[in-house]
């Protein structure tokens, strides 16, 4: 009988996620949630959490509502502080939830991160290195014109591009091409991963290595910021910030 309505609870569930309703999630019992341990995980005393704060868990907000969030998320996986305040870390944590779900990560509490987590919903995506974070924000830099010392948002020269793309995934590096290809682990071309900072022409070019023998650079006056083949251009050597 237990199998049976765990079952008819979770069809419930999806059929409010498609319907866009937000309802409680199947809860083995209230007290069982009240008492769940931050580890390990377990997303019914997520939904029983996410249950249980409302729009009320903003930004900088301190009250009941961002300490049920903040439970959720600790029960989805995503640990973070029971403090009770929206701060910055709970910005990440959400973040993380979101980015793991497919959903537009923001760090808001907004409709569809809510609907989600209160049903259980959405596929579970392996988080992004911060390598594949850089990349992913050099990808949303193709386009842009280049311009001599520029780090961006509009415009960038060649380690301007590296060092904004890094600074995405949270990791201020060296300003130069010269300074970044001298201050962080060498790696093998054999060995790129998606992120590595590769160095061209003796070391007076650099550029984000995206996988599959590609990099995105800002090369010149006149070319925008553009992904080309490795080989395009004479291999210097290449640099891992992290890792």
């Amino acid at each position: 009988m237990s199998k049976l309505r765990n079952t008819m609870a979770a069809a419930a569930a999806s059929l409010a996620l498609g319907a866009g309703m937000l309802v409680a999630g199947p809860v083995p019992n209230a007290s069982a949630a009240v008492t769940c341990t931050p580890s390990p995980a377990n997303i019914h005393c997520s939904m029983y959490w996410a249950n249980r704060t409302t729009y009320a868990a903003r930004y900088n907000a301190r009250n009941y509502y961002v300490h049920a969030l903040q439970r959720a998320l600790t029960q989805a996986g995503f640990a973070v502080g029971d403090t009770g305040h929206y701060n910055t870390y709970t910005v990440t944590a959400v973040k993380r939830y979101q980015s793991s779900r497919g959903l537009t990560v923001t760090g808001a509490l907004n409709y569809k991160t809510l609907r989600w987590m209160r049903v259980g919903a959405g596929p579970v995506r392996p988080a992004l290195t911060k390598g594949q974070v850089a990349v992913k924000f050099a990808y949303a830099q193709i386009g842009k014109p280049y311009a001599y010392g520029a780090t961006g948002p509009s415009s960038y020269d060649c380690s301007g591009l590296t060092g904004a793309s890094w600074k995405s995934a949270g990791l201020t590096i060296s300003r130069t091409s010269q300074a970044q290809l001298s201050n962080y682990r060498s790696v093998s071309r054999s060995s790129l991963q998606p992120g590595d900072i590769v160095g061209f022409y003796s070391g007076s070019h650099v550029s984000i290595y995206v996988g599959s023998g590609y990099v995105i650079h800002s090369s010149r006056p006149g070319k925008p910021v553009s992904k080309v083949a490795v080989s395009s251009m004479p291999f210097y050597k290449a640099v891992r910030p992290v890792g």
